[in-house]
């Protein structure tokens, strides 16, 4: 985490790295329309075959497959405290390496009347109908057997569902163009925060259909909301002029989502930059890490 003065070892999971809870925030949703549109990141680079990119794809379509699934008949017995789920479901996705998680109501204005899917679905799906396993490891076949079974099933609509689970997951730095590898991975900060994002929403997707409740994932790729409108109903990023920024982190970051009909405490949306306090974006306890992981000593260890 690099250098830092203070622990933060008392300090709650749910609340990250970032200390979100010291923002101001808003009484209601504001106006999304100055919204940028919502555009799905392509893992495609035929002009570039040595990418990164390219290897990703396949990964990313295999999640994208299975963001939806049966739920279980049964529910299970979980907190009914709706903020106490909120904040075992957050502390996952910090487990899981997430920069900020939010929550909101699902607002209609961030439904899709059509969903966008992963173009790479379809490609994933013919290659599993000719495909052989080739490894030993356990459980491997079992994996493809469900794999090949999401592939064939009807999507599911999200009509009733209430809820909004939204992961932020920031960019490193970028790697500098003489550094080795770096033709490798450059330009692939999109795609690496869409596909870590993305892990982390299937899996949760699906841990909640296991409980009983209805849920399916959102990716950067595969999505039936504008996952930018939710990041500013969750209360992780602002509208600023004509950009989607988030506090510490700007523009740079990915986002993924899982929507849902578990009832849990929804957070705030922010207050536009301009009206945070400057002690938490910028000032003395933001740069030495007072009441966080991350500071500005240490935000970015790759740095």
């Amino acid at each position: 985490m690099g250098l830092r003065f203070f622990s933060d070892k008392t300090r709650p999971v749910h609340l990250g790295p970032y200390p979100l809870e010291t923002l101001t925030r808003l009484g209601s949703l504001p106006d999304l329309s100055g919204l940028p549109d919502w555009r799905p990141t392509s893992f495609r680079r035929p002009d570039a075959p040595e990418s990164i990119v390219n290897a990703m794809g396949e990964y990313q379509a295999m999640l994208d497959a299975i963001r939806d699934g049966a739920v279980n008949r049964l529910q299970s017995e979980i907190p009914s405290d709706p903020t106490e789920r909120a904040n075992h479901l957050k502390s996952f996705g910090y487990f899981s390496d997430a920069s900020m998680v939010g929550i909101c109501k699902l607002p209609d204005a961030a439904r899709f009347e059509t969903p966008v899917l992963n173009p790479d679905i379809q490609r994933l799906a013919e290659a599993l109908k000719t495909r052989q396993t080739k490894t030993l490891a356990s459980g491997i076949d079992m994996i493809m057997a469900e794999l090949k079974e999401a592939m064939s099933a009807k999507p599911s609509s999200i009509e009733t569902h209430e809820f909004a689970l939204v992961f932020l997951y920031e960019y490193p730095r970028d790697p500098e163009a003489d550094e080795d590898g770096a033709a490798w991975i450059q330009d692939a900060q999109a795609q690496r925060a869409c596909l870590r994002a993305n892990e982390t929403a299937a899996v949760l997707a699906n841990y909640i259909r296991l409980l009983g409740w209805g849920a399916k994932a959102h990716s950067g790729a595969s999505s039936d909301v504008d996952l930018n409108r939710l990041a500013v109903a969750a209360g992780l990023a602002t509208i600023e002029g004509d950009q989607l920024i988030a506090p510490w982190l700007g523009s740079r970051f990915g986002l993924a989502a899982v929507t849902c009909t578990l009832p849990v405490t929804p957070d705030r949306p922010l207050a536009p930059m301009k009206a945070q306090p400057w002690s938490a974006t910028k000032g003395l306890s933001w740069q030495l890490g007072t009441k966080s992981a991350k500071s500005g000593l240490n935000r970015d260890p790759y740095a």
